[in-house]
C-alpha cells in the first residue's frame, strides 16, 4: 500500500448539515470518490480528528493507521448510497455461513449464539460435514429481517467483522451484544487453533489470529463511537 506524507498543521472538528468530520488546515478530508468525511456522530467525527491528529508531523502515513477512517469511508461511499445492496450482499454471505460447518461439538458460545437466533426466527441448518447446505426460506426471511434493523454504521462494521469471522451470524451475534468480543474472537479462532495443535508453531496462522483481533478491535471501537451519537 502506498504512503504519503503529513501535510497538515492541524485538524480540527468541522460541523455542517449535522455531520462532523475532521478539517486538515481547515479543509474537510475527501474520500476516493469525492466525499466529504462526515459522519452523523459528534463523538466518531471526534475520534476521526484524533486518529488524523496522531499522524506524526512530515512522516510517511499508509490507509492502515487510519482503520477509523477506513470503515467510515466504507459507510459514506459504499453502503449508504445502497442500504438494499449493502444487506443483500451480508445476506449471501449468511446462506453459506462458516458457523453452520462445524468440526466439533458446539461449545457454550456457539449455543448462545444459536438460542439467540432462535429468538429471532432465525434457525441455521447446523452440520458437522462439508458439503453445502441448503438453508430453508424461514431462515433467510428471519436474516433478511435482522439486517434490515441495522443502521448504516452497524452494516459497516459487520461487513468487516462477517469478513474476518466468515460468519455473518456471530457478527451479528458480536454486535447486538449477545456474546462478548473476547468469545466471538475465541469462536472465529477455532480453526487455527485446531490446526496448532496438530502441526505446532505457524507463524502464518498465528499472524492470521493477531490480524482477526486487530479487526475486531476496530470495528467495535468504531461502532462503540457510532453508537454515543
Amino acid at each position: 500500500m502506498s504512503s504519503r506524507k503529513r501535510f497538515w498543521k492541524s485538524v480540527t472538528l468541522g460541523e455542517q448539515d449535522g455531520l462532523f468530520g475532521p478539517e486538515l488546515d481547515g479543509r474537510p478530508i475527501r474520500l476516493p470518490k469525492g466525499t466529504v468525511l462526515a459522519v452523523p456522530s459528534r463523538s466518531l467525527g471526534q475520534a476521526l480528528v484524533a486518529e488524523w491528529s496522531r499522524i506524526p508531523d512530515n512522516e510517511a502515513f499508509t490507509p492502515e493507521q487510519l482503520p477509523l477512517t477506513r470503515i467510515a469511508g466504507t459507510m459514506i461511499e459504499r453502503i449508504r448510497p445502497d442500504l438494499v445492496e449493502a444487506r443483500e450482499t451480508l445476506l449471501r454471505h449468511g446462506l453459506d455461513d462458516g458457523l453452520c460447518y462445524r468440526k466439533e461439538k458446539p461449545d457454550s458460545t456457539v449455543e448462545r449464539v444459536l438460542e439467540w437466533l432462535a429468538k429471532e426466527g432465525i434457525r441455521p441448518i447446523v452440520t458437522d460435514g462439508l458439503m453445502p447446505i441448503t438453508q430453508s426460506g424461514d431462515y433467510i426471511t428471519g436474516l433478511e429481517r435482522l439486517l434490515a434493523q441495522q443502521n448504516e454504521a452497524e452494516l459497516a462494521v459487520l461487513g468487516v467483522l462477517t469478513q474476518s469471522f466468515g460468519s455473518l451470524l456471530l457478527a451479528l451475534a458480536l454486535v447486538s451484544r449477545t456474546i462478548r468480543r473476547e468469545e466471538a474472537i475465541s469462536v472465529a479462532n477455532a480453526d487455527e487453533r485446531r490446526q496448532l495443535e496438530v502441526w505446532g508453531r505457524d507463524d502464518e496462522l498465528f499472524r492470521v489470529m493477531m490480524t482477526r483481533e486487530q479487526d475486531t478491535a476496530e470495528a467495535l471501537t468504531f461502532l462503540g463511537f457510532a453508537r454515543e451519537g
